[in-house]
């Protein structure tokens, strides 16, 4: 079967010492990179990180529309022709083989080759980075219940105790009501004890990839002593 021509990555050795070097930039850079027309939004080629990210071979990818194949922009609706837009370094999401958005930072640059204008899309994989901002979130989340099922709870308990210092100081308290407000802080504790026992319970039942190993292992008590 013969494989389609890129603007790029079809050029053949020897042309010139500047377009060879060009064009194993082009290739090697761990970057994807696609070069569009921007009259037709038309893949013009495809380098091997752009076939890698999307699960497209380069034969796939060159001429097929963007719209809607790799970017999730409508017909009629592109950010860069229709609306004029500059995307530097901006989040945004690519459709791959399997009709997955996948969020990259994406780049487009104008650039004149052959006398030619053409759009260079380069974007870079943020998958990972994605997952540590989830990651991160759900161990906020987590901390702050943890935090509001305990913070509660002592402040009462400290509101309360100073009650009782200031009473028993000024001889307001007796030793039945000393008794009972001891009683009452004991059951507060066992209150905040059934709140830690319930987020063990829950962290060590979570394995999601979003909930940190790490924290599972402190809620529970696994954590290493200093």
């Amino acid at each position: 079967m013969t494989q389609k021509q890129g603007l790029i990555s079809g050029t053949g050795q020897g042309t010139s010492p500047g377009t060879d070097v060009f064009r194993i930039v082009f290739e090697k850079i761990q970057t994807g990179i696609l070069v569009i027309d921007p009259a037709s939004h038309t893949i013009i080629d495809a380098n091997p990180i752009a076939e890698f990210l999307t699960g497209r071979s380069r034969d796939e990818l060159i001429g097929s529309t963007c719209h809607e194949f790799v970017c999730p922009a409508k017909c009629g609706q592109c950010p860069i022709t229709d609306f004029h837009q500059d995307i530097h370094s901006l989040e945004r999401a690519i459709i791959n083989a399997k009709g997955e958005r996948m969020p990259i930072l994406k780049t487009v640059a104008k650039a004149t080759i052959n006398n030619k204008e053409y759009l260079i899309e380069s974007f870079i994989d943020i998958i990972d980075r994605k997952k540590s901002e989830e990651r991160k979130v759900a161990l906020i989340a987590y901390l702050d219940e943890s935090v509001q099922r305990v913070n509660k709870p002592l402040e009462l308990m400290q509101q309360s105790m100073q009650q009782m210092a200031d009473g028993v100081k000024s001889g307001d308290f007796n030793a039945e009501e000393i008794r009972m407000q001891l009683q009452l802080h004991a059951n507060n504790l066992a209150q905040i004890s059934q709140n830690l026992a319930e987020l063990s319970r829950k962290a060590a039942a979570e394995h999601k990839e979003d909930i940190p190993q790490e924290y599972r292992d402190f809620i529970i008590g696994k954590g290493k002593n200093p």
